[in-house]
């Protein structure tokens, strides 16, 4: 029996190490271009080690994700999730400083890579059977699952999107070039927002239907036709694994034509990212501006979220992300969005000093506030039930 105890701690501190070794893989190549091979010789494992808990990179990852990355996730979340449903402030600090410690650049695991096994798992069966199996077990534990509505259930989502957002954009823009994200003042006005929180009545007459997404015509048919088949297979598959030839066959043209107008896959990118993100983040810096100065803030940002999560804009939300996480790993494309995430931010916090003092959304929460519209992308991965959500519930006063 001694024997055993010992083989079986063994084997639980090789899965640690394997699982620590994975997470810092994450960290630096990115799920796609992560090798078993490499995270063995990190680990200081045989290639054997591995493949003894793994059969392939998927079962790696689920690996990293219960030994590392959701024990860390967990013990962010189910205070989070604890304080909102109690209206309790009082841990909002301590969970921010957990927030804070889980996004430096040597945390292993850290929260940029949390999210880019999430945002991975819509394309991954296996991957999302542990994600969603922990995340919504979380949530329906609390009685704030798929199957319920409300202020309650939109608070937690809110303060899950906030979460998440944030850790997501403060690890693309690392360089210091953009401000990093401090989500604090937004999850204590969520925490809050419960006690009051009421749901407005309908509008008299019909509802008006979001507006539907535009793609931003370059004028050119075969670069619009180009970039419209980026969009949809990167949506799809990530930048890393869309392929030229895939493009070109989803373009109808061939793959010399593109090689006739882009040296390379990344200028196609490149340009594919110069024509969709600005024209969107026009639309997200002029809508949030109005946010600041809205005699009725709840209303405004409950326009905002419908017409993001309104089908017509899914496309754009999985390219968003696929975007967001290819620049954790690509310095020019990491460059080439901070440019328009500094612009952005720029007119936000110019607008933000508009704001009432006792306004809800203001300098404080502004950045947080638009960071976790990106966060519902994430959040709808795993439960896309949030999609048909009332969001006359936001949780803004």
């Amino acid at each position: 029996m001694a024997l055993a105890a010992r083989q079986s701690e063994k084997s639980r501190q090789t899965d640690l190490k394997v699982a620590e070794s994975a997470a810092r893989a994450v960290r630096t190549v990115g799920i796609d271009q992560m090798a078993l091979t490499r995270v063995a010789a990190d680990a200081g494992f045989s290639s054997g080690a591995i493949y003894a808990r793994c059969d392939d990179r998927s079962e790696l990852v689920v690996l990293a994700w219960e030994k590392s990355f959701w024990p860390m996730l967990s013990e962010i979340l189910v205070p989070l999730v604890d304080a909102v449903l109690a209206n309790n402030t009082e841990h909002v600090a301590n969970i921010s400083q957990l927030f804070e410690q889980a996004s430096r650049k040597d945390a292993v695991p850290d929260l940029g890579s949390a999210m880019e096994i999430i945002v991975a798992s819509r394309r991954d069966e296996v991957i999302a059977e542990v994600v969603q199996r922990d995340i919504i077990g979380l949530l329906d534990d609390r009685g704030v699952g798929p199957s319920t509505d409300g202020a309650n259930r939109q608070a937690v989502v809110s303060a899950l999107a906030t979460t998440f957002g944030a850790a997501l954009l403060n690890s693309v823009y690392d360089q210091g070039t953009v401000n990093p994200i401090n989500p604090q003042a937004l999850l204590e006005l969520f925490t809050k927002a419960v006690r009051t929180a009421s749901k407005p009545a309908k509008p008299a007459g019909a509802k008006p239907a979001p507006a539907p997404y535009t793609f931003p015509s370059t004028r050119d048919e075969i670069r619009d036709a180009l970039i419209s088949a980026s969009e949809y297979v990167i949506a799809r598959s990530g930048v890393h694994r869309a392929t030229v030839s895939r493009i070109a066959r989803r373009a109808g043209v061939s793959v010399g034509a593109i090689y006739g107008l882009y040296e390379n896959k990344d200028s196609l990118v490149a340009d594919c990212l110069e024509v969709l993100f600005p024209p969107q983040l026009a639309i997200d810096s002029k809508s949030w501006s109005q946010v600041f100065t809205a005699t009725d803030q709840r209303a405004m940002v409950t326009e905002i979220v419908s017409q993001y999560m309104s089908p017509s804009y899914s496309q754009w939300r999985r390219f968003r992300l696929e975007s967001l996480i290819a620049a954790r790993h690509s310095l020019p494309i990491a460059q080439q969005l901070a440019v328009y995430a500094t612009q952005t931010q720029e007119s936000l916090l110019r607008a933000s000093a508009q704001a009432p003092a006792h306004a809800g959304i203001r300098a404080e929460t502004g950045l947080s506030a638009r960071a976790s519209v990106i966060g519902l992308s994430i959040v709808e991965i795993v439960d896309p039930s949030i999609c048909n959500l009332d969001w006359r519930w936001v949780p803004v006063p």
